[in-house]
């Protein structure tokens, strides 16, 4: 069961005395009913926020670097290097990433039964580019997210992730895993990203981050754009935020703490697109830009459920998500006039549990316990989606 504690017995007991949620449970409660009963603040934040305003202030002021964050929503440009270091890649954000697997797909090879050469779309810079055969897409390689594709390949979720099709080299040496375009079938696809969990960075991010803090002006322009009340009065004179304090922030004016899933971007079939959802931490608000990206698709919510519904269950008794943390992970959403489907991608950050730590994925996170909220993510999600659909049948009726 849920409580809205910083940190009571129930919170921090081992997880094998919690109550966890289970679908397939005859005495838990229904799994939307307990996502419908998440409080406001998850465990952990709280307790966690009063414990960074509460050490000594750093005196240094740290840069900008490719690692900062999971997922940077902030902004789409580079940031720019320190001036006694050499300039890095800056890491591509999950929009830019959206981004891309929109554009590294067959559709805009094809208009009109014309097929345009990939060479059309060359000079795009990102995690993406065209894959060696049709249907599929290269990924830059990260090595922690082939070892996740290869067990993936292996266990029951295979039908909710992109196919693994191997490791490619390109002629310049650049090294890319070679997966299916999920878009491929798809013609005038609408696009949704979700970033699944109750946090998008690993533990050991945060207590590096925390080992040596330094104060980050760039973090806390980022803060007072969103939000100028959001510093302290003390962050406000140094005109800076610590890494870790700005993290814990971020997830916490979203629905990432609230609802275990945040909106990362949106686009339309006509190329529409946003990615204004940085403070949509309502229910509500995330409700209507479900409502706003299915308009005009009446096939699209039923079909979401279901596959969220056989996603949820195949989850429930894979090996592979039983000893993983997932974090920073998303559920990408495609519809078209025709179809809708849903699958598990991003595993650049999902890591094996230390031996012998087992997690559930529905309890709250506090530090050191590594449950990431991916259950309560996927929970909530369906119940907004019955949610909505249930509204737009009794305004049909």
């Amino acid at each position: 069961m849920y409580c809205c504690c910083s940190g009571c017995a129930r919170c921090t007991a081992p997880a094998a005395a919690r109550v966890i949620v289970r679908a397939a449970s005859d005495t838990a409660l229904e799994p939307e009913a307990a996502a419908a009963a998440l409080a406001p603040e998850p465990c952990g934040y709280e307790l966690y926020q009063k414990s960074l305003l509460g050490v000594p202030w750093p005196s240094d002021y740290g840069d900008a670097s490719s690692d900062d964050l999971s997922s940077e929503w902030d902004s789409d440009a580079a940031e720019p290097p320190s001036a006694s270091a050499p300039a890095t890649p800056v890491k591509p954000s999950g929009w830019r990433k959206l981004r891309s697997i929109v554009q590294w797909t067959p559709f805009f090879q094809t208009y009109k039964k014309k097929r345009y050469l990939w060479i059309q779309l060359a000079g795009h810079q990102g995690n993406f580019k065209a894959g060696p055969e049709q249907g599929t897409i290269l990924k830059k390689l990260c090595p922690k997210e082939e070892l996740c594709f290869q067990a993936l390949m292996r266990d029951v979720l295979r039908p909710y992730v992109p196919e693994y099709k191997g490791h490619f080299t390109a002629d310049d040496g650049e090294q890319y895993l070679q997966l299916q375009d999920l878009l491929g079938d798809f013609t005038s696809p609408c696009v949704m990203d979700c970033k699944i969990g109750v946090r998008t960075y690993l533990e050991d991010e945060l207590a590096k981050a925390k080992e040596k803090p330094k104060l980050r002006r760039d973090m806390y322009d980022k803060m007072i754009q969103i939000d100028p009340l959001a510093p302290t009065d003390e962050e406000h004179r140094l005109k800076g935020v610590t890494k870790p304090r700005y993290m814990v922030w971020r997830e916490t004016i979203s629905s990432t703490a609230t609802l275990g899933f945040r909106i990362e971007g949106i686009r339309q079939a006509d190329g529409r697109s946003s990615k204004d959802f940085k403070t949509t931490k309502a229910r509500e608000q995330v409700a209507e830009a479900f409502r706003e990206f299915t308009a005009g698709y009446p096939h699209a919510i039923p079909k979401y459920i279901q596959r969220l519904k056989a996603i949820r269950a195949t989850l429930e008794v894979s090996e592979f998500f039983a000893t993983h943390e997932v974090i920073g992970s998303s559920l990408l959403f495609v519809h078209d006039a025709s179809n809708a489907n849903v699958w598990l991608i991003d595993f650049a950050k999902t890591t094996r549990l230390p031996s012998g730590l087992a997690i559930d994925h529905a309890s709250r996170w506090v530090v050191s316990n590594h449950e990431d909220g991916y259950l309560v993510g996927v929970n909530n999600l369906l119940s907004i989606f019955k949610q909505v659909h249930q509204q737009q049948q009794q305004q049909q009726s």
